[in-house]
């Protein structure tokens, strides 16, 4: 016996509607991991872009570090020249024994000739 057309048409709707579950499903799977993937995207970009710029600013410390370290050698290098150590030392504020020093703005300082060589009295009035 034939079976009957309603049993033939259910059994045939059923792996219809398997089958349009499974791409809807797959359909959904693919935009999700579509939509992943451009933020995954975005995210390493953005991460990229730091790198670089942290790079760029890492060079540009190492160029100072290096004329810092240029500067430094210089004056070591002229370690042995008493008049440069004596600038230096003035630079940093230090006086002689036999000298007084005044403190005040910067834009106030007058440069004084004090070496004892060629002032023979360092303290006027004395």
């Amino acid at each position: 016996m034939p079976p009957e057309p309603a049993a033939r048409a259910g059994e045939r709707t059923r792996p219809v509607r398997v089958a349009r579950f499974a791409n809807a499903a797959i359909v959904v799977l693919c935009l999700v991991g579509s939509v992943q993937m451009l933020v995954l995207i975005g995210v390493e970009v953005q991460r990229l872009r730091h790198t670089e710029r942290e790079v760029a600013r890492l060079e540009s410390e190492i160029i100072a570090l290096d004329h810092a370290s240029h500067d430094l050698l210089e004056i070591a290098g002229r370690a042995a020249d008493a008049g440069y150590r004596e600038q230096l030392a003035r630079r940093q504020g230090y006086v002689f024994a036999f000298e007084t020093r005044f403190v005040g703005p910067r834009s106030e300082r007058v440069p004084v000739d004090t070496n004892p060589d060629t002032n023979p009295d360092p303290e006027p009035g004395r």
